[in-house]
This record gives C-alpha cells, sequence and structure tokens, in this order.
C-alpha cells in the first residue's frame, strides 16, 4: 500500500468570512467574472499587491 504523503495543515483550505455590503460583494464578483479570474485568485493577487506597496514604503 501506497504511503500517504503528509500534507501541511497550514495548506488546508479553509473558508474566510467578510462582511461587506452586498453591493460591493456584488461588484467584486462582477470585477472577477469579467476578467476570467476566480474569488480567490483576485484575493490572493491583491494581498500581493498589498504586501509589495508596504515593503516599497518601507
Amino acid at each position: 500500500m501506497a504511503e500517504k504523503a503528509e500534507q501541511d495543515p497550514l495548506d488546508e483550505l479553509v473558508s474566510i468570512n467578510l462582511k461587506v455590503p452586498e453591493r460591493e460583494r456584488r461588484a467584486f464578483k462582477v470585477w472577477c467574472a469579467e476578467r476570467g479570474i476566480t474569488q480567490v485568485e483576485a484575493f490572493r493577487h491583491g494581498i500581493e499587491l498589498l504586501k509589495n506597496a508596504e515593503e516599497q514604503r518601507s
């Protein structure tokens, strides 16, 4: 029997809960759909942009 590779528990997918107005939620969903990206991809890209901007200010 093949051994199952151990996964880092921090790599497990989990939900993130954010409260935003319905108008913003819809705008975000539409923006992502218009560009053919998932909301997860947009979130990850946004975080990277924020990190890079923060580093440049330092």
